[in-house]
């Protein structure tokens, strides 16, 4: 590789990291009329979205793609690290220049939060945030010709899913801890500078401190 091509890839990992810096616009904050649950969780490595499948268009991708599913546990990453496992080969190239993506979708009956052992975080949402991060989600993923999700490999769930090829790049500036933070940012929520989480434990300590976890009460429970 050329010096030159080094200095365009940098370029191109560097420009995306300047855009999350910008600041959103402003969104609804959820309130007792306007009020839906999400979740994110943590393996240690690894954050993840829990969402309702009704969080979605139910002529969308991913219900299109998964019909039969109650819950959506979501994730995003390196498309070879991702799928394959982490090595020293597709380590320094996802660090080292921009890499394909995907998207990690478990296709679930049951909520996450009881599917699984990981640590979580329950975040409320306004009607506008939730639509937000529910468009941002499956705007990242590539479509075919009918579209559904470009399928790249079975999901790591065998009860269903599957991982999906992403639309955007995966680099030193935009690791997957890092992209899922983005979108919670341009959902509306506090959680700082989204650069900044490498890892998913900073990014549930961030949500832990700003976001709220439940919903607000209606006027005659708050009595």
């Amino acid at each position: 590789m050329t010096r030159l091509t080094r200095l365009i890839c940098l370029l191109a990992a560097f420009i995306p990291g300047l855009a999350a810096c910008t600041r959103p616009e402003p969104v609804a904050a959820p309130d007792a009329a306007d009020c839906h649950l999400i979740a994110v969780s943590s393996n240690g490595w690894h954050a993840n979205y829990y969402l309702s499948s009704e969080a979605f268009a139910e002529d969308g991708p991913l219900r299109a793609a998964f019909p039969g599913a109650r819950w959506f546990a979501i994730g995003w990453g390196d498309a070879s690290a991702y799928v394959t496992g982490v090595n020293p080969l597709n380590s320094i190239a996802a660090i080292g220049w921009p890499t394909p993506s995907v998207m990690h979708v478990a296709a679930l009956q049951r909520d996450p939060r009881d599917a699984y052992l990981s640590e979580y975080r329950d975040v409320a949402l306004s009607g506008e945030s939730l639509a937000i991060l529910a468009s941002a989600l499956e705007s990242e993923l590539a479509l075919d010709g009918q579209g559904y999700p470009l399928r790249v490999a079975d999901g790591l769930d065998l009860r269903g899913g599957a991982f999906l090829a992403g639309r955007s790049s995966y680099h030193a500036f935009q690791t997957c801890n890092v992209w899922t933070a983005a979108r919670l940012r341009e959902a509306g929520l506090d959680v700082g500078w989204a650069g900044g989480h490498l890892l998913p434990s900073s990014l549930l300590n961030r949500l832990e401190r700003t976001a709220p976890s439940r919903c607000p009460p209606s006027g005659e429970e708050a009595r």
